[in-house]
């Protein structure tokens, strides 16, 4: 995985296309807040006035006609700065929602080996937690930070034109201070770095724990889990209290400075020129004004800088996500794929970390209308086999051919629509039986879940049910038995009018009474398909076409179940076991 570049304009250059649209709310917050900015100059300079000259000369027809203009220059700066936050807000939320879709979707291209190595907790993290902190760089903060710079430039500019000589004194402490921030904001940055960091391990660490709870609870291991959480959210604590304490530390001193020995040194600077005539008192106003204005957007400029810092942790966190190469960049094979005669592995090898094969020359051919079974311990190489043939992975050595045309010359997708895959953990999405039998394709009618529905034979069960098919599954299908789910995987092969059926390990997890049920429906319903099945359990594949016994990655013996009782002492043993009831030697 390629580390992103980590400077501005090649973060600006990937976020422009998610406000491009939207410039012109973008636009107007900027106009917007510049405006405020200028505003927020000319209040106190109208103080300024009214203290100099109508005070001196009173006239109250001109201190009123000032006070006037104060209130009108707070009003349209309130209004405009609630415009700007409503606005940029509607900007930000827009944004940040077509960025996480587009986040999300480049998930689902991703090869299966990767998700295979995530933690769910952390992939959560990154694409809502990390994207809602991201979601700042589109709204109010970069103009924010524009138009409190914008401010400071004014100040400087206003300070100068009317003491320039106190200016000087000033200013000079005032860029000290901003340099020592930015020290302070590096630094930093790599603290806030390690709290997302961490929190993803907390995310990851509860979603696997909700996931296990009822075997936590079966052994007893609450208080274990309970101590690992503490543990890490401890840590994390620990880490969020030290970048606290340099943070709200430094923004501490920084408020002391400006707030007590700025307005010593102005006064200290002025009060000499206002007592010999050479200044004004509403200099010495404005420079106090300015100075206590300046001390909130530079906390807001420290703060705005670290939530930038923040943000663009996040951002480079996503980005490592969209920069993942997707399936349709590896599997890049575009031959429409035909299933007319054979499937053939020719001398396959495969490992999925370097040179651990797990997979070692392995041959076999199945013959399109055939039943192929996989038999051998767990570890044997056979939902390694049953990966290949769907097209999740590709073999480093050998080749897998379909009608003699290498797979990974096909249509991975085209391919995978001929496949109907049912495994031993049915997953079962939320909503309603409707929408997990055709799984949210709705080219596939109603009539023809109804029609899968019937020749699976679910039809009393799901009549049974308050709304049918569109009865909502709980959680993981939590409501419905595993054989009702095993059932439904199948309706779903069925719906899709797949051309092969690839069972790995489906009946597993059920008990004896409900496998021989679905046995009886999976013959009936899948016959004149090609059929491949990984088991464990021999009573669902006695009647397969061949049986390849797999063995630390190697097929071992071969043929149907008489053929292999008179010659594989390996499976005549696990026959033996299994359904003669012997003894394990």
């Amino acid at each position: 995985m390629s580390e992103p570049k980590q400077n501005f304009s090649y973060y600006l250059k990937l976020i422009y296309p998610f406000i491009k649209k939207d410039m012109a709310l973008f636009v107007f917050g900027l106009l917007a807040m510049l405006v405020t900015s200028a505003l927020r100059l000319v209040d106190p300079l109208i103080l300024a006035l009214i203290i100099d000259k109508s005070i001196p000369n009173h006239d109250m027809s001109e201190m009123f006609r000032y006070g006037f203009m104060f209130i009108g220059v707070v009003l349209i700066s309130g209004l405009l700065s609630y415009l700007q936050i409503v606005l940029l807000s509607r900007l930000g939320i827009k944004i940040i929602t077509k960025f996480k879709g587009q986040v999300f979707s480049h998930l689902l291209k991703l090869p299966i080996g990767w998700f295979n190595k995530q933690p769910v907790g952390e992939l959560i993290a990154r694409v809502e937690s990390d994207s809602e902190r991201v979601k700042v760089l589109f709204s109010e903060l970069s103009i924010t930070i524009i138009g409190n710079l914008f401010f400071f430039v004014g100040v400087f500019v206003v300070l100068m034109v009317r003491d320039w000589h106190t200016t000087i004194y000033i200013m000079p402490i005032i860029l000290i201070s901003i340099v020592m921030y930015s020290f302070v904001f590096k630094y930093i940055s790599r603290f806030f770095r390690m709290i997302r960091e961490k929190y993803a391990i907390i995310s990851a660490k509860i979603t696997d724990y909700v996931q296990g709870i009822q075997m936590i609870q079966a052994l007893n291991q609450e208080k274990r889990i309970t101590e690992d959480l503490t543990f890490a959210s401890k840590d994390k604590q620990r880490t969020e209290i030290k970048t606290s304490f340099i943070e709200y530390g430094t923004q501490s001193i920084f408020m002391f400075v400006f707030n007590v020995l700025f307005v010593i040194i102005v006064i200290m600077l002025s009060a000499p020129k206002i007592i010999a005539g050479v200044a004004t008192l509403g200099t010495l106003i404005v420079f106090i004004q300015y100075i206590n204005r300046m001390v909130w957007p530079l906390m807001h400029l420290s703060e705005n800088f670290m939530q930038m810092q923040r943000s663009f942790v996040s951002l480079k966190r996503i980005l490592q996500l969209t920069e993942l190469s997707t399936e349709d960049e590896t599997f890049t094979g575009n031959i429409m794929p035909t299933f007319e005669k054979e499937i053939r592995f020719d001398n396959v090898s495969f490992a999925y970390e370097a040179d651990d094969w797990v997979l070692k020359n392995v041959s076999f051919t199945i013959p399109k209308g055939k039943k192929i079974a996989l038999v051998g311990a767990s570890g044997s190489g056979k939902s390694t086999t049953v990966s290949l043939l769907c097209g999740f992975y590709h073999a480093q050595k050998g080749t897998v051919l379909v009608d003699s045309i290498p797979m990974r010359t096909l249509d991975f997708r085209a391919w995978r629509r001929k496949i109907g895959l049912i495994l031993q953990d049915i997953y079962l999405f939320p909503g309603s039986i409707l929408e997990n039998v055709r799984v949210y394709n709705d080219t596939i009618t109603v009539e023809q879940v109804k029609d899968a529905i019937s020749i699976v034979q679910l039809d009393d069960f799901i009549k049974a049910l308050p709304e049918g098919l569109d009865t909502e599954l709980a959680e993981r299908g939590q409501n419905v038995s595993q054989g009702e789910k095993q059932l439904i995987s199948f309706a779903r092969a069925l719906a899709f009018n797949s051309e092969i059926i690839i069972m790995d390990e489906a009946t597993a997890s059920i008990d004896p009474q409900t496998e021989a049920r679905i046995q009886r429906t999976m013959n009936r319903i899948f016959a004149g398909k090609t059929i491949v099945v990984v088991a464990h359990r021999l009573t669902s594949v006695l009647d397969a076409d061949e049986i390849l016994y797999f063995s630390a990655g190697e097929i071992i013996a071969r043929g149907d179940h008489k053929t292999l009782m008179k010659e594989s002492e390996d499976y005549r043993r696990l026959v033996e076991l299994q359904l003669l009831g012997g003894e394990d030697e």
